[in-house]
């Protein structure tokens, strides 16, 4: 249950995100489609198998939470460091800033909600 509660909420965060980024595009001008939906899939799908890896821990392995909060920390940092060398290798020049720049949104946001998500559930346990 709380594995579909954190992501109904990384929906609802990265939905929010999305929003902001059409206001953005609106109203500056800044073409952002394809580096918001680079961020929102990389969000999704790290935040869909963090909670599925994640109940599968708490039920069968509840004294391996430390570990796998650690190393689930830096595979998630690993994969964002690989996303933004491959744009790097791929994009023209003038698009990387902002490409850079929405994806470290996405990515901070998403690494506060697994910070304050998971702290207050593990003190729960």
């Amino acid at each position: 249950m709380q594995a579909r509660i954190f992501v109904v909420q990384s929906i609802a965060l990265v939905m929010v995100l999305n929003f902001c980024c059409l206001l953005i595009s609106k109203f500056w001008g800044y073409e952002l489609f394809t580096a918001r939906m680079v961020s929102s899939l990389f969000v999704l799908v790290i935040d869909i198998v963090y909670a599925l890896i994640w109940y599968k821990v708490v039920t069968k392995h509840r004294d391996m939470l430390p570990t796998f909060y650690t190393s689930t920390s830096g595979f998630r940092m690993l994969l964002a460091m690989i996303v933004l060398a491959v744009w790097y290798f791929t994009a023209e020049r003038t698009s990387m800033l902002t490409f850079f720049c929405v994806f470290l949104v996405f990515y901070m946001v998403s690494l506060v909600h697994h910070s304050i998500y998971f702290s207050r559930i593990s003190n729960r346990l």
